[in-house]
């Protein structure tokens, strides 16, 4: 007994297939899209932290305001630059390695030989107060 393929069904079937076929791939292509549209935005949100930070501590510097000592300091046994400029430098201005060049230079030192009871001047900042 054969039975006879009805060729409407066929094609009904087929086409059936084809269209549920190109859902799954819209379906596909939406699930892609917002994925990597989740992804951007979750790298630009890390940028703009990664950003905003070192943006945030400097506004919080730039609120510091600082004023500018001089003072003449008297060289004693021992004494050397950089325990010198240990005792004056403001660490948020600049580094003990600048301040002693800073010395160096107001005081026309071209080494860093000093003899006790000679005078140093000494420019330094200190934090004021808002």
């Amino acid at each position: 007994m054969t039975r006879a393929i009805n060729t409407e069904n066929v094609e009904e079937y087929r086409s059936f297939r084809l269209i549920a076929e190109e859902r799954r791939k819209k379906k596909q292509k939406t699930f892609i899209q917002h994925a990597i549209v989740l992804m951007v935005c979750i790298l630009l949100l890390i940028l703009g932290f990664v950003l905003f930070l070192p943006s945030a501590e400097a506004g919080a510097e730039s609120m510091v305001s600082y004023e500018k000592r001089i003072v003449s300091v008297q060289v004693v046994q021992n004494d050397t630059l950089w325990n010198i400029a240990e005792r004056f430098y403001c660490k948020e201005k600049e580094s003990i390695p600048e301040f002693v060049r800073s010395i160096k230079k107001t005081n026309h030192l071209e080494g860093d030989t000093i003899y006790p009871d000679t005078y140093l001047v000494i420019q330094y900042y200190v934090k004021k107060p808002l």
